[in-house]
């Protein structure tokens, strides 16, 4: 039969109509974000979106603490899975009159030192993934803030060139959400933030305010407080407890022992790095400092690591929900009244500025996780990080590998699917209660040929509305299983998480789907 351009016009447009009436009244296509994709139960309506980083300023007091420089060193192994806009080095804590000892200087010639170690390795790093910056770029995004501390550097013709970057990231016509995290002081936020009001009508400030996500490490300046005081609409997490997790929160307590087979000790982390970052891992990994003082080591801090993570497993962790939980932490659903630095010094400057309101960690954002290795229990605020450590610790422990192997010589995360959906993206379902979730991870692949295996589980604190109540998925290892939906989840919601895990003799990774499923009361 002779096929013309008439006959396959004609098939297509057959084929498109069987295809809206099998799917009339059956899909239902949910408002999403940038990193979800909608389905409802068993009838997928796959929404796919350009694939979106987010982007990302970091602000630092570099140079007076080294676990600010350990994370720098971190960061840059990860830099290819954001969109990194700004490296700026601001005041804190540190620059005030006590300590004494503290030398009160600005070092942005800190970040230009690692990036030149960055850039000896980038020529094979980008053996591994796609996506990396340039070094050109990343030296071109460095900038000083404000050289004084706290409010009273901010006002009129203080603008300094770190709040200048600030502020044309805002005017930039881009909608993504900007994480704009400070492990130090926020004073140059404020002096940005001052800067758009003075020359923006309201309309304007409130559509540039709309894009922020300020994660404020510890408090180290009373300007978190003045933002929140001044600008009540801001996105603003301030956390005192989980941004210390990665390697602590203190040298007496520091949470599950992934770094084996080294001590159960500072000293053992810092044997763990040694081995892991700092020798043998090309250039960069060797610049990698020790956070020893006086003799002492202390908890590897990752200099507030913590919350940047949220950014590189845009399938698990959404920016935007702070309560979600993920490799950043776990945060208050709600914005809480007057959350505290985490420094006595900074507390009374910021009266002030009361009342203010920010979302928060601490003492009544609880975790309960039983550790698989060993068996013991963790339930208190510090365990939203703690269940994820080892996952952490193992990706940032293969990456480094990528600074001197090639592809075959080192691992790679696998690629979960949750229910055909393999984009990097949150799934987000709507269910009514009884009704049986159907969860399958077929389709998931690993790029080196590792064998793979499947872990479900209900995040059950996590969400707006948690059902609060352990969940338990039965055949939870099986690629494939299923779970009913009981009575008293009506009106909740419910976050399955799915863990694909590879068999790798040189370290067993993670890649994560999960499922916020939305339930009904019908």
């Amino acid at each position: 039969m002779k096929i013309t351009s008439y006959t396959i016009i004609c098939i297509l447009i057959l084929f498109n109509v069987c295809s809206c009436s099998r799917n009339k009244g059956k899909l239902k296509k949910d408002s999403i974000d940038f990193n979800t994709e909608a389905i409802e139960g068993e009838n997928v309506s796959r929404i796919y979106k350009k694939k979106t980083k987010n982007r990302f300023i970091l602000m630092s007091d570099i140079g007076h603490d080294p676990d600010d420089e350990q994370q720098l060193v971190h960061l840059l192994m990860y830099s290819n899975t954001f969109d990194l806009e700004g490296l700026i080095a601001v005041t804190g804590r540190y620059f005030r009159p006590t300590p004494k000892d503290t030398v009160k200087v600005l070092m942005p010639e800190l970040f230009h030192y690692y990036i030149d170690g960055y850039e000896k390795v980038y020529p094979n790093i980008q053996l591994h993934e796609k996506g990396w910056k340039t070094p050109k770029h990343l030296h071109s995004i460095v900038a000083s803030g404000q050289s004084g501390n706290g409010m009273k550097d901010v006002g009129l013709g203080k603008t300094s060139d770190g709040a200048k970057l600030i502020v044309n990231a805002m005017l930039k016509d881009d909608d993504r959400p900007i994480l704009v995290l400070s492990n130090g002081g926020m004073n140059t936020l404020a002096q940005a933030l001052f800067h758009l009001k003075a020359n923006h009508s309201k309309e304007k400030l409130k559509t540039f305010l709309s894009k922020l996500r300020v994660y404020d490490n510890s408090g180290q300046d009373e300007s978190g407080a003045w933002i929140c005081h001044e600008f009540p609409e801001v996105f603003y997490i301030r956390a005192t407890h989980q941004n210390k997790s990665f390697g602590g929160p203190s040298n007496s307590n520091l949470g599950p022992h992934v770094w084996q087979p080294y001590e159960y000790s500072p000293f053992g982390q810092h044997q763990w790095f040694k081995e892991n970052v700092q020798t043998n891992h090309g250039e960069l990994g060797a610049l990698y400092p020790n956070r020893k003082v006086s003799d002492t080591y202390h908890f590897i801090g990752g200099g507030g690591t913590i919350p940047w993570l949220v950014l590189v497993n845009p399938a698990l962790s959404n920016i935007s929900e702070p309560s979600w939980g993920g490799w950043g932490g776990r945060y208050s659903a709600k914005e809480l009244p007057n959350p505290p630095s985490g420094f006595s010094i900074v507390e009374l400057d910021e009266q002030p500025y009361l009342p203010y309101k920010a979302y928060a960690d601490g003492d009544s954002i609880l975790d309960t996780w039983a550790n698989p290795e060993d068996g013991k229990i963790y339930a208190d605020e510090y365990t939203p990080v703690w269940r994820w450590r080892k996952a952490i610790w193992n990706d940032l422990k293969a990456r480094m590998d990528w600074c001197v192997q090639p592809f075959s010589k080192a691992n790679h995360r696998p690629v979960a699917v949750l229910n055909g959906v393999s984009s990097n993206q949150i799934v987000k379902a709507k269910y009514n209660y009884h009704e049986e979730v159907v969860l399958d991870a077929t389709g998931s692949t690993d790029p080196d040929g590792d064998n793979l295996s499947y872990k479900w589980w209900i995040y059950h604190e996590a969400g707006k509305k948690p059902y609060n109540l352990p969940l338990k998925i039965q055949n939870d290892t099986s690629i494939k299983t299923s779970f009913k939906i009981p009575i008293d989840v009506a009106t909740k919601e419910l976050h399955v998480i799915l863990e694909v895990r590879d068999d790798n003799s040189i370290v067993p990774l993670v890649d994560y789907k999960r499922m916020v499923i939305i339930v009904t009361n019908y």
